[in-house]
């Protein structure tokens, strides 16, 4: 068998990290405009990596001489891109490998491979985190009862969520305002950041009815007659469903969606308000436990997008702040949604995207300044996505 000594295992070792280090260094020094350059480059890549429509205009110009005009426009749908590192190619031009996921398919790729993903693998990750804005809302009427053990099952499922969130460190939650009924000049007046979260988790209670079935009763026995008991007593609780579904701020189809069925008993202390009983909040526990990574493996596929909330010339905000891990001095890309990448063939896609670096953070909101690119071009249709290369 042949020993390996440590002495050169860990010279070896010390070589990969001042590798690494060196590489660091080198994006480090690379200008804003060398790092968008390589990004659009990466963005090409993606553009080959799906199907490529090609369209082409033909007319006979005023002097008689044939033009032609071609338009090439990529099917590849990506919903955010990650940046992995910054490299050199063979003539020493700056590149940047990314990561992106495939809106349509839900396939993960990287610019250095040409293979698709059979199914969603989670992305490499990073210092930010998803940030989902939630709201609770009971679709049937309440008695006082009843509203005092929703209020128990929604500590309960909030509890859970955020447990798994914190563990997981991919997401976490943040109670959404609710803005119901508010009038333009309400929300103008009492509208704030978490309005524009990025993802909406919203959780609908459907009361069938407040009382479940009870457990069987011995029979009743009189010396005179025998009078059969019910063979059992409703108890009271909540027979109900919860629905939740997660939606990206600009997507009308939700990103993840379930539901569970309940039937919820009581505690037994008739002196007191109705709350969970221990086997029902257990039962809590175990569904939630399951949404809990129902989630994490959806989200764990997404990379960490913004939208642009507001574009004046050189100052522009996206909806990410500290909640989600945005730091002082990030740099973030800024593109164009799709046109970033379906129009990436085309020589004027190189006005759609932006390096902004940020100015400012606020838990909900970022405040950002271009860098690199026409950030008098940036409108608030447009997405964001970090720009940082993975440490």
């Amino acid at each position: 068998m042949m020993r390996l000594h440590p002495a050169p295992l860990r010279r070896a070792a010390a070589a990969t990290v001042l590798l690494a280090a060196a590489g660091a260094l080198w994006a480090q020094g690379l200008s804003a405009e060398d790092k968008l350059t390589a990004i659009r480059k990466g963005l090409v890549q993606a553009a080959l990596e799906g199907p490529t429509q090609v369209s082409a205009t033909q007319w006979i110009d005023g002097n008689g001489a044939l033009q032609e005009l071609s338009a090439f426009r990529s099917g590849m749908k990506v919903r955010g891109v990650r940046v992995l590192a910054y490299g050199t190619d063979a003539q020493g031009e700056p590149t940047a490998k990314l990561q992106w996921e495939n809106a349509e398919g839900s396939d993960n790729k990287t610019a250095s491979s040409a293979k698709a993903a059979a199914a969603c693998k989670p992305l490499a990750k990073g210092h930010l985190q998803h940030v989902l804005g939630w709201s609770w809302t009971a679709l049937t009427p309440l008695d006082a009862d009843s509203a005092t053990m929703a209020e128990a099952l929604q500590s309960t499922v909030l509890a859970q969520l955020q447990l798994a969130g914190a563990q997981d460190a991919q997401w976490r939650l943040v109670e959404r305002p609710q803005r119901e009924g508010r009038s333009s000049y309400e929300q103008a007046l009492l509208g704030s950041s978490k309005d524009e979260l990025p993802w909406s988790l919203k959780f609908e209670l459907i009361v069938r009815s407040t009382k479940i079935p009870g457990e069987a009763l011995p029979q009743t026995v009189r010396r005179d007659v025998f009078i059969p008991a019910p063979a059992t007593m409703p108890a009271a609780g909540l027979d109900m469903q919860l629905r939740m579904t997660l939606t990206a701020r600009k997507q009308l189809q939700p990103a993840f969606q379930t539901s569970a069925d309940f039937a919820l008993r009581s505690n037994e202390d008739n002196w007191g308000p109705a709350t969970l009983s221990a086997a029902a909040r257990d039962q809590v526990v175990q569904q939630v436990a399951a949404w809990s990574q129902g989630l994490q493996h959806r989200l764990a596929c997404l990379p960490v997008v913004a939208d642009v909330t507001q574009a004046a010339g050189a100052q522009l905000r996206v909806n990410a702040g500290s909640a989600a891990g945005v730091r002082v001095g990030d740099e973030w890309v800024l593109a164009h949604d799709q046109a970033a990448v379906q129009g990436a063939l085309n020589p004027s896609a190189a006005a759609h995207t932006v390096l902004a670096k940020v100015q400012s953070v606020g838990p909900y909101y970022a405040q950002l300044k271009p860098v690199a690119g026409n950030g008098q071009s940036v409108q608030t249709s447009w997405s964001a996505w970090s720009a940082e290369a993975l440490r």
